[in-house]
């Protein structure tokens, strides 16, 4: 097993925080480590979900494809996100793939053995629920973003929101360090990819952004928030 302290490490984990010191001991006994390659599909859509990934290093693409071969970005996850626990939890398939958009440390846990531990401490699924049903409204977020925002908006939340997830404050500045292209960006936020282009070149020329190969500073960040609209 790498270097983290896997207890305090869930700890901080959004599934596992409202967890007591000995139900999280419980889990990280049955944790596996796994490591995957930049580019490597970890899983994916319609494969059989046995197990369920926790992030220790790196980034995450979650996508959905069309039936013409368009892809979809639903997400990207960095380290302490998990994903893959849908599957696990009702015995489905994938409803997406999910591709390492750099070099990838996860722990893994096996279905079989997380239901075991679940059957032992009913306590614990309340808590999982109530984080997953978070997970549903962030869901439901991003549905209403595409239904009625317009692309300035969607961009505008796409930005905010990865700003959250992924951002690194430094001073007044927030820096998303990323492995995306300007077409995951806008699968993201469900625009084409030469809208996306033409809002943030926008929002550079505003003042309100500063653009990198590998990274986007946001400089104004209640600015960019107001434009979700």
């Amino acid at each position: 097993m790498s270097n983290f302290n896997l207890p305090d490490f869930f700890k901080e984990v959004s599934l596992f925080s409202n967890m007591d010191k000995s139900e999280i001991e419980q889990i990280t006994k049955i944790c596996v480590e796994r490591s995957f390659e930049k580019g490597k599909t970890i899983f994916y859509e319609q494969d059989q979900g046995t197990s369920f990934y926790l992030i220790l290093s790196g980034q995450v693409k979650i996508v959905m494809m069309s039936n013409d071969g368009r892809e979809h970005t639903l997400g990207v996850l960095k380290q302490k996100d998990f994903f893959g626990e849908v599957s696990m939890l009702d015995g489905q398939s994938r409803s997406a793939t999910a591709i390492a958009l750099s070099d990838v440390k996860t722990v893994t846990i096996n279905r079989d053995d997380f239901h075991r531990i679940l059957k032992a401490n009913p306590e614990m699924v309340i808590k999982i629920m109530y984080v997953l049903c978070k997970r549903l409204r962030q869901a439901d977020k991003h549905v209403e973003s595409l239904a009625f925002l317009t692309a300035t908006g969607r961009v505008a939340r796409t930005l905010s929101n990865l700003a959250d997830e992924l951002g690194q404050v430094e001073g007044n500045k927030i820096v998303i360090n990323h492995n995306m292209t300007r077409q995951d960006f806008a699968n993201i936020a469900g625009t084409s990819r030469e809208t996306f282009t033409r809002v943030i070149m926008d929002f550079q020329d505003e003042g309100l952004i500063e653009i990198d190969k590998s990274k986007i500073v946001l400089l104004d960040k209640k600015e960019i928030q107001k434009r979700i609209q």
